[in-house]
């Protein structure tokens, strides 16, 4: 009994037909090159064109343009990373001291060594003035000049004034110590605003700078310590 032999081919053909299936239907359809229409419409084309046939159209015809098809699209490029700063140089260590800062006298050294020995080593270094001390200023308090002396004496010879004292005694005692005015009985009737005869044993610390100063001009007394209380 023969077995009659198995074709294969068909398998092999199927799988090739189905490769050249997309092929073929590419080769029939060909290529896409239709351009959007930028005259159908042109009244509606804010409402009935697409955005994308509103740019073609903008930018290649000045056709259908709108803000939103002019304005390019904003691009927002990534931002860099910063740049490190460069790294400075490495300064060699100095290779030792250019002065030797413990030999020979300071004052034979140069302007270089002193100036280095004194910020290197503190050696060397121009002495230090000392501080200015400012003291505070003294106040004395001025001593007023002392009363003049009285060219007369008011007290002597009172009991015979009209007989015994003189025109000119007569008139200045009536008018500082107001003694010796006529009329009166030798004082006047007028009264005076210190009495200077009143406390005078402790005037001093007793009276008043008013009563001490008119009492000095007036009367001879409670003047300054340097007229000893009394003219």
């Amino acid at each position: 009994m023969i077995r009659p032999r198995r074709n294969f081919a068909c398998f092999i053909c199927i799988p090739l037909l189905l490769l050249l299936l997309p092929l073929l239907w590419w080769l029939l359809s060909g290529p896409d090159t239709t351009l959007p229409d930028c005259d159908t419409d042109f009244v509606t084309f804010e409402t009935s064109w697409s955005v994308a046939r509103q740019q073609f159209c903008c930018q290649t015809q000045g056709r259908g343009c709108t803000t939103r098809s002019t304005t390019p699209e904003t691009i927002v490029q990534p931002t860099p990373p910063p740049t490190p700063p460069p790294t400075p140089p490495t300064t060699p260590p100095p290779k030792g001291d250019p002065y030797n800062c413990a030999v020979d006298p300071v004052d034979s050294w140069t302007a270089d060594k002193k100036g280095w020995c004194c910020r290197v080593h503190h050696v060397g270094c121009p002495p230090t003035a000392p501080p200015v001390i400012v003291r505070p200023p003294v106040y004395v308090q001025p001593t007023p000049p002392p009363a003049p002396a009285d060219p007369y004496n008011c007290a002597d010879g009172f009991s015979n004034w009209e007989a015994g004292w003189s025109v000119a005694k007569k008139a200045w005692c009536c008018r500082v110590h107001s003694k010796g005015c006529p009329g009166t009985g030798g004082c006047a009737t007028t009264s005076l605003p210190y009495d200077c005869n009143a406390g005078f044993a402790n005037w001093q610390a007793g009276w008043s700078l008013p009563k001490k100063q008119w009492c000095c001009q007036n009367g001879g007394k409670g003047c300054p310590e340097a007229a000893g209380g009394c003219a």
